[in-house]
C-alpha cells in the first residue's frame, strides 16, 4: 500500500496525430509532484498513461498499489491534448471514479 498514487491526463493512446509523430513527453509536472511528496516522507508510486492504455492499465496499478490517495494532475493548457481534449478529459474523469471505487481518495486539478 503506498500513501499517493500519482497519474497525469494525457493518454497518447487516444491521439493518433501524436502516436504517428511518436515524441513522447515526461510527465514533468506529475513528477515535480511526486519529487516534493517524497521529499516529505510520503510513499508515491507513479502511473504514467503516455505509453499505456490507461483503462486497463490504471486499474492494474490501483489493484497493485492500493493508494490511500490518487492524485490526477492534468495541464489544461497543454498544446497537445487541444485537438482532443474531450476524449482525454472523459478517460481521466473514468481514472477518478475507479479511484473512488477501490476506496481511494480523489484529488483532480480536472
Amino acid at each position: 500500500m503506498v500513501d499517493v498514487l500519482l497519474t497525469h491526463s494525457y493518454h497518447l493512446f487516444y491521439d493518433p496525430k501524436q502516436i504517428r509523430k511518436m515524441q513522447p513527453y515526461p510527465p514533468l509536472g506529475t513528477l515535480y509532484a511526486a519529487a516534493l511528496l517524497r521529499k516529505h516522507g510520503f510513499s508515491v508510486a507513479l502511473f504514467d498513461t503516455m505509453l499505456e492504455d490507461p483503462s486497463a492499465g490504471f486499474e492494474e496499478a490501483l489493484r497493485a498499489c492500493r493508494p490511500r490517495v490518487v492524485a490526477l494532475y492534468e495541464d489544461n493548457f497543454n498544446f497537445l491534448t487541444k485537438m482532443c481534449l474531450t476524449r482525454m478529459r472523459a478517460v481521466a474523469f473514468g481514472m477518478l471514479d475507479a479511484s473512488a471505487a477501490a476506496g481511494s481518495t480523489v484529488i483532480g486539478s480536472i
